[in-house]
């Protein structure tokens, strides 16, 4: 499995629009399952920090390979109201908060 992690922070007074947004993302993916079927699941989460001004958010996306990441990341670049409500979303974000990684599922028959 390859899974994309994605964080950034939110501004607490972007906070509604922002979760308006990301349902938004959400219910687009789902009523074009077979557009992003490559995607095997996909998790939102959020950490608020006591007296912070910002929350932290995290989306976790799972994919069976390679090949089903690109896949979907081309899918999500061609699809117009994907590549339009992902405007929407950046500028509600601290600018700048946005980091990225990729890791490879690794050694499974260890888990417990």
């Amino acid at each position: 499995m390859i899974y994309d992690l994605g964080y950034w922070r939110v501004v607490l007074g972007n906070r509604d629009k922002h979760q308006e947004i990301i349902q938004a993302i959400y219910s687009d993916m789902k009523s074009k399952r077979s557009k992003f079927a490559a995607l095997k699941s996909s998790r939102v989460y959020i950490m608020k920090a006591e007296g912070a001004a910002f929350e932290t958010w995290l989306c976790v996306d799972e994919f069976v390979d390679e090949d089903g990441r690109a896949e979907n990341i081309k899918a999500q670049n061609e699809d117009t109201l994907a590549v339009n409500l992902r405007k929407k979303w950046e500028p509600l974000i601290v600018p700048g908060s946005f980091k990225k990684e990729t890791w490879t599922e690794f050694m499974p028959d260890i888990w417990i």
